[in-house]
């Protein structure tokens, strides 16, 4: 049953993945990775909190951490895409915007997962 809580929890995920990548290319310069930037920093926001009202806080029961962070998160946050697209930055060139976009997804992601749990300790 838990992988069946998995399996279409990332269905849900990669479907809303796919369609947050869209939208950021309607949006942004699709010259640049923007989609998996704000999919990146929103999964990584959303795992934080996400965590922290299920596991730390007991405020939902634990199959629901297993669809929604293992699942709808697992399908949703883009990281194998990430390592490439900085890779295709740098191999094409463009070592600063490889570099800045690489450190950004980085610091920014960990940001947000702490501010996702800071969120929880405040609120809850």
């Amino acid at each position: 049953m838990n992988l069946l809580y998995i399996a279409v929890g990332g269905a849900v995920g990669a479907v809303l993945r796919y369609l947050a990548g869209n939208a950021a290319v309607r949006y942004f310069n699709p010259q640049l990775p923007y989609g998996t930037f704000i999919i990146n920093i929103a999964g990584c926001f959303l795992m934080g909190l996400l965590m922290a009202l299920i596991v730390d806080k007991g405020l939902l029961p634990p199959v629901w951490r297993l669809f929604l962070c293992v699942g709808v998160l697992g399908g949703f946050t883009t990281f194998s895409s990430f390592g490439y697209e900085v890779y295709t930055l740098l191999a094409e060139g463009n070592l600063a915007y490889g570099f800045l976009y690489a450190a950004l997804s980085c610091l920014l992601g960990v940001l947000a997962a702490a501010l996702g749990a800071l969120l929880v300790k405040i609120l809850f």
